[in-house]
């Protein structure tokens, strides 16, 4: 499921070596439907770089400062009267720039490309090469789960989802966490770690070990410092550790602890009113709560939505048809729970059993389904 982020990571710093240029020259001759024009986007500077270029002569040409060996994606646009859909495998370039002299030569397809005088890039083709296999059979896999929620198969789409986590977390440490233990001055080490880990690091203890083996500038680095904050942030509530207690009002003012629930388990569920993957996932939690809520479920809403926007929370509220508690100190990511919890990202949440025990973190809704079948 899709999350929004406190701090997306989107540069990549391995060896900072100050602003220094890099200029990209690519070829589209022979790419049929005709480009048109080609966008650019990357980060620089804590910013995101949008520009475009006009193809002339089949030719499109970039330049731009960069501070780190970037991730660069392009993406085509054709002429006005191709009426094609939009495919990522045909009009999408992914490529790590160096502050070089870059030439990109398309043939066939815009995406089917190859890309020379960028080191980094030699790299990035090798993880890519890499994960290839094992993103072929996610995506088979994707395609079986599609089915059998279409036709109803609830016992073979869960075995599907299992096996689908299996095949993902395979290939997180097979492909991304075996290149950091093997590569770890690479310029690609720090990106690998990011795919390692996740938004919300799922792995913090792993993820802090991959961390301490890239060189110290990176580790120092700006992004380097924040990655390392998020992974202290995951390791606040552990698995298997005592859920912090805390304490915060519903919107009628009326506080609200979490060990008012002791006795039942407890789902903590960090949510916002403009948070859409949240909101999305109401419908599903709303069948679940009234499934189990009989059994000994609580469902405990913790809102992230922004001072001044207590009419926004609880129009969602209403909206949604939620009847769980509800609580908030409106003070968006500083929110006092989410702090405690090492919340980074939205939808985020906590299972807790009936002694207080955090038994789960961060399961997708399809995965907090499974979790209460078993429970109960």
């Amino acid at each position: 499921m899709k999350k929004i982020s406190l701090a997306v990571l989107i540069t990549v710093p391995f060896w900072v070596f100050g602003q220094q240029s890099f200029k990209i020259t690519g070829s589209v001759r022979g790419v049929e439907p005709s480009v048109a024009k080609v966008y650019i986007s990357y980060a620089a500077g804590g910013q995101n770089v949008l520009d475009s270029s006009v193809v002339a002569g089949n030719k499109y040409r970039f330049e731009g400062v960069i501070n780190e060996p970037t991730r660069i994606d392009l993406r085509a646009s054709y002429a006005a009267n191709d009426k094609s859909k939009p495919s990522m495998s045909r009009d999408m370039i992914t490529l790590f720039a160096d502050p070089a002299d870059i030439d990109i030569k398309s043939v066939d397809s815009f995406s089917n490309a190859t890309v020379s005088g960028s080191k980094s890039n030699l790299e990035f083709d090798k993880l890519r090469a890499a994960a290839k296999p094992f993103e072929s059979k996610v995506s088979h896999l994707l395609g079986e789960a599609a089915e059998y929620k279409k036709s109803g198969n609830d016992a073979a789409l869960a075995r599907t989802e299992t096996s689908l986590e299996q095949l993902q977390a395979e290939l997180k440490a097979k492909v991304y966490g075996d290149y950091i233990q093997q590569n770890p001055s690479s310029p690609l080490a720090f990106f690998a770690l990011q795919q390692y880990s996740g938004a919300i690091i799922e792995q913090p203890k792993k993820s802090q070990e991959l961390f301490n083996l890239l060189p110290q500038g990176v580790r120092q680095s700006p992004d380097g410092r924040r990655m390392e904050a998020l992974i202290h942030f995951a390791q606040l509530t552990p698995v298997g550790s005592s859920a912090p207690e805390f304490t915060q009002s519903d919107p009628d003012g009326k506080a609200i602890s979490l060990s008012d629930f002791r006795g039942k388990y407890v789902l903590i569920n960090f949510w916002a009113s403009w948070c859409g993957p949240c909101r999305a996932q109401n419908p599903t939690l709303i069948k679940l709560y009234d499934q189990y809520k009989e059994d000994g479920l609580e469902i405990l809403n913790v809102s992230l939505d922004k001072p001044g926007g207590k009419t926004d929370w609880t129009e969602a509220i209403d909206q949604d048809k939620l009847t769980w508690p509800q609580v908030s100190d409106l003070r968006f990511w500083n929110n006092q729970v989410a702090k405690q919890y090492g919340v980074v990202a939205l939808p985020q949440n906590v299972l807790i059993d009936k002694s207080g025990k955090i038994v789960a973190k961060n399961l997708t809704i399809e995965q907090i389904s499974r979790k209460f079948k078993s429970i109960f």
